[in-house]
């Protein structure tokens, strides 16, 4: 789970919706609710949706005060620093102050959240995408479709995609494609790490420069749907998230043999 997962849940429900704050807010917290059983998601998970809501005009009194109590209690520093760079949880820490003082600050009007024109390509279930890295380093990934989520436009649906175990080079032909085992989730790797591929503006509209769809009417036996899904992103990020799965399930394999 991340902040811009969260952050995206947010603005995806209460975009041209009649439901209140409130309301919303509960079912976001329903959805994650899986995730909230660890004290670094849960802290995560509130300072994210007050900073969501913040940024909107809808502060609730509540999630405001829970974020403030986090914060004030040190935050997720101490994650940071555990990876052993203590000037990434310097950083950390300023970014989480600067935080604190627009959450205790005056809150701006709610924002209008205007429903923008459909920019999703249209993907269909089976469809496998090869998605190309946007950074040096970087490994490119191989995702299926596997449903479809309501997207911000009036009929516009963005793709639920599972990433596959490929270690690159060749795409396998569509029957070994139907095999591949699913990456599974670094947060629950009790199941396979399912991402809604949003859009959101002109640049991350998918395109050849951010990927290819390498086979079509693959049936790999898995569906999904936009409750399902907890992790929310851009085409730009879901090799680098695709990656950073396989490497945390190559961990637990080798810590557990």
């Amino acid at each position: 789970m991340r902040s811009g997962d969260i952050y995206g849940r947010w603005r995806r429900r209460t975009a041209g919706c009649p439901v209140s704050s409130a309301m919303v807010a509960a079912t976001i917290h329903e959805t994650f609710d899986d995730y909230l059983e660890e004290a670094d998601t849960e802290r995560l998970f509130w300072m994210a949706l007050a900073a969501a809501q913040m940024e909107t005009g809808r502060l609730l009194p509540d999630v405001c005060d829970r974020a403030l109590a986090i914060i004030d209690g040190g935050g997720d520093v101490d994650r940071w620093r555990e990876d052993g760079d203590e000037s990434l949880a310097r950083q950390r820490a300023r970014v989480l102050e600067r935080l604190a003082a627009k959450l205790r600050g005056p809150q701006p009007k709610p924002k209008r959240l205007r429903r923008p024109v459909a920019l999703s390509v249209p993907l269909e279930v089976g469809d496998v995408v090869r998605v190309q890295a946007q950074r040096e380093g970087e490994n490119e990934a191989l995702v299926v479709v596997v449903g479809h989520g309501e997207g911000l436009a009036p009929g516009e649906l963005y793709p639920i995609v599972a990433p596959l175990a490929w270690e690159g080079r060749r795409v396998p032909k569509r029957d070994r494609l139907a095999r591949l085992p699913f990456l599974p989730d670094p947060v629950a790797p009790d199941k396979p790490l399912l991402i809604l591929v949003n859009t959101f503006s002109k640049n991350d509209v998918f395109g050849p420069d951010l990927g290819e769809v390498a086979a079509q009417g693959v049936d790999t036996g898995l569906t999904a749907e936009a409750d399902d899904v907890t992790h929310h992103m851009g085409w730009r990020v879901v090799a680098a998230s695709a990656q950073e799965a396989w490497l945390m399930a190559r961990y637990r394999a080798e810590n557990h043999n």
